[in-house]
């Protein structure tokens, strides 16, 4: 086996275990329908939310990210309903990194030592999140 297969798996299995762990935040942050809705009340998908993800990470692969100045605060703005969802997606997904209670992700990027890897890494595990847990139908969940 070469070392990149091994650091891949080793990667990947580094992600399943923080994927896991942000459905346990989930289920003990959010009761019935809450995670999936906006601010507004209106349903978001899995689908819906990757999508907004995935857009933002081209929008910063574009524009070239600037801490403090061009970062996740802009890249994902949206839609209300959408973004209130991103946003709980992607703290879910840095508190399952960290261990912190609560983070505000639109400040995440802003810690000095954060690195254009980690937020894009960020961007495409909430993309994969969303993908694997969100409701597939907004209308049904």
């Amino acid at each position: 086996m070469t070392p990149s297969i091994t650091a891949s798996a080793a990667l990947e299995a580094q992600n399943e275990a923080l994927l896991t762990r942000a459905t346990e935040l989930e289920a003990l942050w959010y009761t019935g329908p809450r995670m999936w809705h906006g601010p507004s009340g209106e349903p978001i998908t899995g689908t819906q939310a990757a999508m907004h993800l995935e857009a933002a990470l081209g929008l910063l692969d574009r524009e070239g990210w600037e801490p403090g100045a061009f970062g996740l605060w802009e890249v994902l703005a949206g839609p209300v309903d959408l973004n209130g969802v991103v946003i709980k997606v992607l703290e879910l997904v840095i508190c399952a990194h960290t261990g912190a209670s609560a983070a505000e992700p639109r400040l995440w990027d802003k810690v000095p030592g954060r690195t254009v890897d980690q937020v894009r890494a960020l961007l495409l595990t909430g993309a994969a999140y969303a993908r694997r847990y969100g409701p597939a139908d907004a209308a049904h969940h």
